[in-house]
């Protein structure tokens, strides 16, 4: 249903809202833990700073035990690796 202005006007002068659908997965990534942060940026020859800067969503430090997550992780960190 759509609602035209006077409408949701009138519905925040009574404290409502307009329906907005749910879609999951639409919430922002928590912030990464300074941890797994501090530990992946000394893996990886980076600072954390240039970690956190590169807009990967990182695991908690409890996920990251988890062989799947970790082979997920790797192919994103590796681009961000130091030469050698």
């Amino acid at each position: 249903m759509s609602w035209d202005r006077f409408q949701r006007e009138a519905m925040s002068e009574l404290g409502l809202v307009a329906f907005v659908p749910h879609v999951p997965g639409s919430e922002p990534p928590p912030p990464a833990d300074p941890r797994v942060l501090a530990m992946l940026a000394r893996a990886l020859g980076i600072s954390p700073d240039a970690l956190a800067d590169a807009g990967i969503v990182l695991p908690g430090i409890e996920r990251l035990r988890d062989p799947a997550v970790k082979r997920a992780l790797w192919p994103s960190l590796r681009g961000l690796r130091r030469p050698a």
